[in-house]
Order: C-alpha cells, then sequence, then structure tokens
C-alpha cells in the first residue's frame, strides 16, 4: 500500500472555542482517505495545511508553516467544511500550472506604470495559486522621496504588489474575468526585510476567504526577496 500523503493541521489555542473543533477536523478528514492529518511542525513540508480557529479571532498563525501557494486552508466553523473539502481537493490533485507574461498581465490588469507591480507571472493556477515577479527598478519614482539618501520600497507599495497578484489570481477564473479589481481592506500585515532597489521581489498569493455572492475575495500574500521573506500580509479585494 503506498503511502498516505499528508495534510498538517495546526489548531489555536483554544481560549475561546465556539465549536468542536477536533470533530470538524475528523469530518473533513473523512472525506480523503488516502490523506493523513498530521500535527503541524514548522519546516515541515505538506501539499496543504489546515489553520484551525476556535473564534472569529483567528489567533492561530501561520508562520513556519511550508506549504505551496492555495494548499493553506483555514477553518472557522462547520459552514467552512464545504468550501476547505474543494479547497483541499484542488490542493491534493495534481494541477497544471502556466504562466503569463507582461503583455498578458497587461490584457488583465487595469494597472499601468508606474503603479504596476507585477512584470511577469511565474506559476498560475486560476483560483488556487500564482507566483510573480517584480523587479524593482532603482529609476521608480517612489525611490526618490522614500528616502532620499537611503531608498527602500515601500511598505505600502508592497501591499499594492501582493494585492495586484491576488486580483490576478481570482481574475484569471471564470466568475472574476473582466471585473474591476478593487483594494478593500488589509490584515495581518507584517513587514520583515526591508526591499531595495535593485531587488526582485518574488510575490505568492492563495485564498483564505471568499464571499462570491458578494464578488469579495481575501488571500494571503507572501513576498521574498533572494530567499528570505520580506513581507507576510492578508489583502481583501472587491471585484466589481
Amino acid at each position: 500500500m503506498a503511502d498516505k500523503v499528508q495534510v498538517g493541521v495546526r489548531y489555536c489555542g483554544g481560549c475561546n472555542p465556539r465549536y468542536d473543533r477536533v470533530a470538524l477536523v475528523k469530518r473533513l478528514e473523512s472525506f480523503f482517505p488516502e490523506a493523513e492529518f498530521v500535527p503541524a511542525q514548522d519546516g515541515a513540508s505538506y501539499p496543504a495545511a489546515l489553520v484551525v480557529h476556535g473564534c472569529p479571532a483567528r489567533c492561530a498563525g501561520t508562520s513556519g508553516l511550508a506549504v505551496p501557494g492555495g494548499g493553506l486552508v483555514q477553518l472557522g466553523g462547520w459552514e467552512d467544511l464545504l468550501p476547505a473539502k474543494k479547497r483541499l481537493e484542488q490542493a491534493l490533485q495534481s494541477q497544471e500550472a502556466r504562466t503569463l507574461s507582461h503583455a498578458q498581465v497587461l490584457e488583465i490588469l487595469p494597472h499601468r506604470p508606474p503603479m504596476l507591480f507585477i512584470d511577469t507571472v511565474t506559476r498560475l493556477i486560476p483560483g488556487v495559486e500564482l507566483r510573480a515577479e517584480f523587479y524593482a527598478d532603482p529609476a521608480l519614482p517612489a525611490f526618490a522621496g522614500h528616502f532620499p539618501g537611503e531608498p527602500v520600497f515601500p511598505g505600502v507599495l508592497t501591499a499594492e504588489a501582493a494585492a495586484q497578484a491576488a486580483g490576478l489570481l481570482m481574475m484569471t477564473t471564470e466568475r472574476y474575468a473582466g471585473k474591476l479589481p478593487l483594494f478593500a481592506g488589509i490584515r495581518q500585515a507584517s513587514f520583515r526585510r526591508r526591499i531595495l532597489p535593485g531587488d526582485t521581489m518574488d510575490i505568492h498569493v492563495s485564498p483564505v476567504e471568499e464571499r462570491e455572492e458578494l464578488g469579495m475575495a481575501a488571500c494571503r500574500g507572501q513576498i521574498f526577496v533572494e530567499g528570505a521573506l520580506a513581507a507576510d500580509l492578508e489583502v481583501r479585494l472587491a471585484f466589481r
């Protein structure tokens, strides 16, 4: 018998649980006989991981989880059972990824320089995961004023880059194709490394929550520079 694929599970502290978290995870596990749900270990590689919250505070952290974009699934109650099942199915099955050239990026996003912060997309599974690149050209206008003499790529533009990547991720699905992506909010943003002129930003995004009936989606964005995590945040978009 082939070894089962492992799905990492991380629980919050359980200080204010509003439902039986373990029962929900067991129910979800019953849909995947080919998988073994195990406690998630920092740095261990999993094709997918569950982050289980007992209340709306969503205090269970995601740092240290080594999962591909699209493989991070949030659970906040029984209402998340079927959406989480769908996300796990997508993460565990083999899917063909594609790329987008700069010209193709321009066909989808309404942004243009100097407010376009995506050059190319190196990996895309629509609605599941996206990886993009952006070269922080020293000639960018932002570097002239942030900060003179010691230029740093602004954190607000780093968040904008993640939001544009999230827009591409969702606008390449049929349900949001041709829509206008509006930046609706930021949650849990942290900036860990300066992005300097000449750096290339490696941008990873994957969905964490969607309200299709409202045209709303939240995505986790992680931006790396030379393999080091520079920013980790959640952005929310409205598609109109």
